[in-house]
């Protein structure tokens, strides 16, 4: 009986110590790719290299997964103190992305195969570090409604521009200022810059692919919601482009209710219970660095993402330096069918080779991918 728990000691002790080996991995695996080799192996039966080779590689790619991190289970079944079947399960919690065979050998009845592959899990291509984000800010609006008390209708225009001052002091924001340019103007510009007498005398503002537009609107309207007070909501509303066509990636509301002053009959009740301007003017702020900050985060947990296209060059991406594209940084694109893979999905992993300040060349990592396949195809970058 004591040898049973002994064994059971070890055996415990031995599941912990290859979870704690492997769950670093699977937890690191959560949020970046990673790059691995192994090595598979088989026996060449009755000399069918194909069979061999197949099974070789299938090796190759669990090893590869298994290097990405893995989920160890056990049990034991135990009769009359004895232990009669002790089993232990290990499976990868990565998968496989990308491969690409570094050598291939055989020696007598064995044959092995050595592969370079990419392994993620389902977080892979999530990004949430800080990243250049680079935007240019367009004429928006602010608008009062008839009934807002004018001291509060004094401070909706200097709302409308401390936010913008608020955005531009971001870390890692490069801000470009348009707000005398209406957005709509340079949209009908764009059709044909060439008749637009502005176009052609001040020029069209400048938008790479990778970076982004803002239009913003600030409204201050009364709440009929509330009967007790006098309230008001500042409504602000964020529009937000991508790229030189200026396509809509989003548009963000907040709303910020302030209870101004006590609804009634009697004037001193009315005036005691008037909110200060200066506490107004001290929520307002708050709430737009409060949305500020929102902005920033979801931007930084946004992946940089470009179009492909094929050029004498190469393989080109509409991302450089200034958004935030690195050296050797990864690529996932989706959506190509490559004939006779070994994986189910239909990935593949390029990196960049040459970055530029607005456009960067990407190699993928399987030589036999044809490169003219992946053109005005997307690719998601991974940190």
């Amino acid at each position: 009986m004591f040898n049973l728990k002994k064994k059971l000691i070890y055996k415990l002790a031995a599941l912990v110590l290859l979870s704690f080996i492997s769950s670093p991995l699977s937890a690191e695996e959560d949020k970046n790719f990673k790059q691995v080799e192994a090595t598979g192996r088989s026996v060449v039966i009755d000399g069918n290299i194909e069979v061999s080779r197949k099974r070789a590689l299938e090796d190759a790619l669990y090893l590869a997964a298994l290097k990405g991190g893995a989920d160890v289970n056990g049990f034991s079944a135990i009769n009359s103190s004895t232990i009669i079947n002790d089993q232990s399960v290990i499976t990868a919690t990565n998968r496989v992305i990308d491969f690409k065979i570094l050598n291939e050998r055989q020696d007598k009845e064995f044959l092995s195969i050595k592969i370079s592959a990419i392994v993620g899990g389902k977080k892979s291509s999530k990004n949430c570090t800080t990243k250049p984000i680079n935007i240019t800010f367009f004429k928006g609006s602010f608008i009062n409604d008839s009934s807002i008390p004018s001291k509060l209708s004094r401070k909706t225009p200097k709302w409308y521009n401390a936010f913008f001052d608020i955005i531009s002091e971001l870390p890692n924001v490069v801000s470009i200022n348009h707000r005398h340019e209406s957005l709509e103007k340079i949209l009908k510009s764009n059709i044909n810059p060439s008749f637009d007498y502005s176009a052609l005398v001040n020029g069209l503002p400048l938008i790479q692919s990778g970076n982004y537009s803002m239009v913003t609107e600030f409204k201050l309207s009364e709440n009929d919601k509330d009967n007790s007070f006098s309230s008001y909501i500042l409504k602000i509303s964020l529009k937000i482009f991508k790229g030189e066509n200026f396509k809509l990636l989003t548009t963000k509301t907040y709303d910020l209710p302030i209870r101004y002053k006590m609804k009634s009959n009697f004037q001193f009740i009315r005036n005691i219970s008037t909110l200060d301007i200066d506490n107004v003017d001290k929520k307002v702020n708050e709430h737009l660095m409060d949305i500020a900050n929102s902005f920033l985060k979801e931007f930084n947990c946004r992946p940089l993402e470009g179009k492909l296209k094929v050029t004498k060059d190469g393989l080109s991406v509409d991302l450089g330096s200034k958004q935030g594209l690195k050296h050797k940084q990864m690529g996932l694109i989706k959506g190509i069918n490559i004939k006779n893979s070994m994986l189910s999905n239909s990935s593949v992993i390029v990196h960049t080779s040459k970055i530029f300040e607005n456009h960067s060349i990407l190699l993928p990592l399987n030589d036999n991918i044809k490169i003219s396949t992946l053109n005005n195809l997307i690719v998601e970058f991974t940190e």
